[in-house]
Formats: C-alpha cells, structure tokens, sequence
C-alpha cells in the first residue's frame, strides 16, 4: 500500500546507501542554533513578564526551530547569515532586558553563554564550540529528565514545522510563537522537576493539537475541502517540474507563476496531499505524483527541473545534483536558492530542460478521505471500543487482536484533519479509543505528540528508526507517557 510513501521506519536504504546516521558535524552546528533560540527565549520570556514583546525576533526564532539540519552539504553562508541574525536577536533582547530592569531599579537574571558567536564568525571556531556545547549539555542530569528535555525539543521544533505552514495562510500567529518558545524555554533550566517538565508536556500538548486544527481549518479554507483522489503515478510527455516537501503555499506559487506556459507539474513524498484539495485537482499543470520516498533515486532520474520547499527534510548528501532549487533558511549545497518567492528560475530551468520524451502506461492510485464515511461508521460502533489505525502500513504484522475491539482504518497516510474529525467523532459518540501509529516520520510524531492531553484507552507506536527519533524520546513516550511500543 502506498509504494510512493515507502515507511520511513525502514532502514533499508540507510544500510544500503549509509546516509541515516546524522553527522556529528552537523549535529554541533544544529546544537548551536538551539543554543541561541533557547538563551534568547529565556530574555523573551523576561521581558514578556515585563510588559514588551518583539515580534521579528519571535518570528526568527519560530524559523529557528523549524529548522531540522541533516545533510552535511549546506550552504555555509545561509547557516552564518541565519546564526549572525539568532546573535543579534539575543543580544537585543538582553540589553533591552537589562535596559528595563536598570530603570526600575530591580536586579537581572541572567544566562551566561561562555561563547559569544557574534564575535567568533569563524565557520571551525564555531563548529568546535558547538561540539563542546554537545558534550556538555545534559552534565549532571540524569537519564529521566535528558529524554523528557529531548522531547520537549522535538515537541517544540516539529509544532514550529506546523507552525510555518501556518504562517503562510494565517496572517497573526503571535500566541502561538509565544506559546511554542515559552514551552522550548523550559529547557534553560536544568533543575526543573521531571513532575513539572511532565505536566508542562502535556499542557502544550493542547497546543500542538490546536495548531494543527488551526492549520487544517485555514488550509481548507483556501483549498476547499479535502476528498478521496486518484492519482496519476506515471509522466507524460512533455517539460516538468518535481515539487518535494509539505509546503502547499508553495507549490500553488509555482503553478500560479507557470501561467499558460506548457509545464507539467508532479508531487513528491508527503506533497501528495495536494491531489485531494479541490483547487490543486482542478489544475490541469498539477499532472501527478512521481518517486518513493528515496530522493536519490526519484530525483536522479527526473528530466526536470525540482523544488524543495521549505520543510523539506529529507537527506540528499550523496545525490548527483541536478537542476534543484529550494527555499529553505539554510538550503542544502548547490541547489539555487529561491530569492523573494520569485519562482521564475525555477520555471525557466525547466523550459531549458528535455523534460519528458516518452510517456509510459497510465497507473493511478486511489486514496480515500471521506469524513463522511468515517463519521457512519463510528454512529454504528457508538458506546463502544474501537483501534483507530492510522499511517501507510496498515497492513502491518503488528497490528494484532485487540480483544474483540472494532479496528477502524483510516486508509490513509497520517493527515492530521481526518484523524482530529474521527477523534472529536469518537469523544461525541462516547467511544473508547486506541490509537495505533502504523509508521514513523517527523509529521506523526507530532501528531502523536499532540494527542498526549486526550483521555485515550492507549496509544500504540511502532518502533522508530534512530534516524528519525532520538531513543531518549521513545523512553520518554514508553515510560512517562505511556505510549505502547511495538519491537
């Protein structure tokens, strides 16, 4: 099932290609840019108390978290342009603190960074000082309260992946960015109970539900509402864009900016969810869906030109780059940076490329989302118990009996607006329910993440591969929280 949305829990390919494990070198650098979002979160968050609020800096540092770095190939001054405006933001922020409490006379709290990055601009000097940073971050703590800190890391940084898409259709966020920081914040502090950090986690829990609702609500509203789709998995003749990543915005940029223009345009990887919002399907320059999740393979092979958008997270180190641009803060190495939203370059690199020179026999997909479906079959099973299976692998040997339990399907990779209607369906028809995450992947954590807060029967996970959770997370979800692994 879903052979374009090969499980990310499958470390096949990583085995194979090597690329899974994250690069020392990079997990530094990532360790430096949290080190500056939490330090300057700390001063945001003191001058909240006090009355002021920066929303540029609160906008970056939201930008900051959604940041996941996983190739070692990137662009080097995109990472010290973006780490120079995180120093600039702290420093502003401090002073202005500092400023305040000089006027009333009150005494500062504040953080000692022992490097200040701002005057070492050195890409070596700073990379060092990111692996000092790594080796002593969690000194002294013990093993209970490092996994609750790395999942409240996770827990901040994908819910500011939501919040980015968010952004693009929702014109004021500001209690969401602040809501998101303060939580992150609660990492500053190493002598926080592991009782506090707990009821923290699932208090902002509501949040990421809510975010995720919010997302879903206002995309909906700009591309109707979302349908079951057949999807064609086959190219046709013809100049072509590929179009890889979650961001929707984007990839509605770039079919506006083809016009008329004779261009065919094909999702990749989780983008697929275009085809069942009514304005995407109605596109006739949105042709179909091409590739696995593997971009070595799907992005090698394709004759036109490719798009990351901003999320993209997938790793490309050892890929023969073709004509690929992206728009993300820290892009990877050698692919065209998108400058102002201006979308035209990439078009034009593919009206320069041979695109398609054959068409092959038509395949199609269907993929059902039908809330009304969902909505009829749980009235019937009402006051009962009922497995809610959600994610591309249903049909996995994990799923067992549940004890005569109804096991519904949702029959769909994990999106998050068909899950959030069934669970509301089930909270109103008084169904006790299991949650059961068939795959693994950056979104569903998240989605997990977010259900935390709701009074569910269990919550099953399957094991996840450690290049795309950290184990500490997976102990903190089996041991704090609850969460059922299956091994």
């Amino acid at each position: 099932m879903y052979e374009f949305l090969k499980n990310l829990s499958d470390k096949s390919n990583c085995q194979s290609m090597g690329i899974c494990s994250i690069d020392p070198t990079v997990s530094a650098i990532e360790e430096l840019l949290l080190s500056q979002i939490r330090e300057t979160s700390f001063y945001i968050l003191k001058l909240h108390d006090l009355g002021q609020t920066n929303r540029e800096i609160e906008e970056n540092l939201i930008k900051g978290l959604s940041i996941i770095m996983i190739n070692t190939s990137f662009d080097k001054d995109d990472f010290m342009s973006f780490l120079e405006q995180l120093c600039k933001d702290k420093n502003a922020a401090k002073e202005k603190y500092i400023s305040i409490c000089k006027e009333n006379h009150q005494p500062c709290e504040l953080i000692d960074s022992h490097f200040d990055f701002c005057k070492n601009s050195q890409l070596n000097t700073i990379i060092k000082a990111g692996e000092v940073k790594l080796q002593n971050k969690y000194r002294g703590v013990n093993n209970e309260k490092q996994r609750l800190f790395e999942l409240i890391t996770l827990f901040a940084k994908t819910s500011a992946i939501v919040l980015q898409l968010l952004k693009k259709v929702k014109p004021d966020t500001s209690d969401f960015d602040f809501e998101i920081i303060r939580f992150f914040a609660l990492t500053n502090t190493l002598s926080t109970r592991c009782e506090k950090l707990k009821r923290r986690i699932l208090e902002f829990s509501k949040v990421g539900f809510e975010i995720q609702e919010q997302t879903n609500k206002f995309y909906e509203k700009r591309y109707g509402k979302r349908e079951s789709a057949k999807i064609l998995l086959t190219p046709k003749i013809g100049k072509a864009i590929l179009v890889s990543g979650p961001d929707l915005f984007e990839l509605e940029k770039v079919l506006e900016t083809i016009g008329d223009r004779e261009i065919s345009v094909y999702t990749n990887s989780i983008m697929f969810i275009a085809h069942t919002y009514p304005k995407f399907k109605n596109n006739k320059k949105l042709v179909g869906h091409l590739g696995t999740q593997n971009p070595q393979i799907d992005f090698s092979d394709f004759p036109g030109a490719i798009l990351l958008t901003q999320n993209f997270s997938q790793k490309i180190d050892n890929l023969l780059r073709g004509t690929m641009y992206s728009n993300k803060i820290i892009a990877p190495n050698r692919v065209f940076k998108i400058k102002n939203n201006d979308y035209e370059p990439l078009i034009q690199a593919a009206l320069n490329l041979d695109g398609f020179q054959k068409s092959e026999s038509k395949k199609y997909f269907e993929i059902p989302h039908d809330f009304k479906n969902i909505e009829n079959t749980l009235y019937k099973v009402k006051n009962t118990e009922v497995v809610i299976i959600v994610g591309e692998n249903s049909n996995t040997e994990n799923i067992h009996d549940f004890n005569g339990k109804k096991i519904i399907n949702l029959d769909c990779p994990i999106e998050t607006d068909l899950l959030i209607f069934t669970l509301k369906k089930c909270k109103e028809f008084n169904i006790k329910t299991d949650l059961f995450f068939t795959s693994c992947s950056i979104s569903g954590i998240n989605t997990l993440l977010s259900v935390l807060f709701m009074e569910l029967s269990s919550i099953y996970l399957v094991n996840c591969s450690t290049s795309i959770v950290n184990p500490h997370i997976l102990e903190a979800l089996e041991n704090d929280f609850g969460v059922k692994i299956i091994k």
